[in-house]
């Protein structure tokens, strides 16, 4: 018995040591996170920006890659799909998709071509890298350039602050019934815009609107100061009215810009244009 107290101790010290250090190693591990930096989301970014002094921001992969859009997607899905297009606009696709400071990741999306590829979205633009043929072989531009910017008016650099953009599809003449292709302004949300036939021509400045009441209901004015817009429109054709003592309603070359509240909810749709709406005419906005 005169042995056991002794073992007994020193079996209790060495548990009461081992707690002991757990505990500091516990509370010094806490403390190194607590001193760690946290990630730096410039530093990691898999999309970035650059900037040009005429194109301003612009959207580029990781390396330093021109992205684009294409207007015709303004329903949000990739129609770059022939065999002269596709090869000369590959698409963009990032799976580990991290954002800079300056943009949201709730703005990019991922979409499946009708080939079943996957690509990345902007604002639910797809996303497209230029590649011009270089002695037959198609070789996609080197960091920094963009030559596929204006391209058939229809491609553009992905500018963040972009308000309006162009679109073009087939769109339906409401009167006529007519179907043709058609380039027209919509929203970076590829929200169709529209102008009321009542509204003169007069000065950005001294320009008022006819669609007021009721209609501004239906005919919901787009509220929103002069924009960033792509290089195939022009920034001096856009300007401003003010409505409701404050609110400053867009203008395209002195006509206030409305969006119809029938197809305002889907990008890419377009219900009113040469719309007859109670003996007043409206018209897709058109460059």
């Amino acid at each position: 018995m005169a042995q056991s107290a002794p073992s007994f101790l020193s079996r209790f010290w060495s548990f009461g040591l081992s707690v002991t250090l757990l505990v500091a190693l516990s509370f010094g591990t806490s403390g190194c996170d607590k001193d760690s930096p946290e990630e730096d989301p410039d530093a990691v970014a898999t999309v970035k920006l650059a900037t040009s002094a005429t194109l301003g921001e612009y959207l580029t992969d990781a390396s330093g890659n021109t992205l684009y859009l294409f207007a015709r997607d303004v329903d949000g899905a990739n129609t770059c799909t022939s065999a002269t297009c596709n090869p000369l606009w590959p698409i963009y696709y990032e799976a580990n998709l991290k954002v800079p400071k300056a943009l949201k990741a709730e703005d990019f999306a991922t979409k499946t071509t009708a080939d079943g590829r996957p690509q990345t979205t902007y604002k639910g633009w797809p996303l497209y890298y230029y590649a011009p043929a270089s002695g037959g072989v198609f070789t996609r531009e080197a960091p920094g350039v963009t030559g596929g910017n204006g391209i058939g008016t229809v491609w553009h650099v992905v500018n963040p602050n972009y308000g309006v953009v162009l679109a073009s599809k087939l769109v339906e003449d409401k009167t006529t019934k007519v179907v043709a292709n058609r380039s027209y302004l919509v929203d970076m949300n590829g929200r169709t815009l529209y102008t009321f036939a009542k509204d003169n021509n007069a000065t950005p400045a001294a320009q008022a609107t006819n669609c007021v009441s009721g209609c501004a209901a239906i005919w919901p004015a787009l509220f929103l100061s002069a924009p960033a817009v792509p290089s195939s429109l022009k920034g001096s054709d856009f300007g401003t009215i003010t409505r409701d003592g404050t609110r400053q309603q867009l203008t395209y070359k002195g006509r206030p810009l409305y969006y119809f509240a029938i197809d305002a909810a889907t990008r890419g749709k377009v219900e009113g244009h040469n719309l007859d709406d109670s003996g007043d005419k409206w018209f897709v906005a058109a460059p």
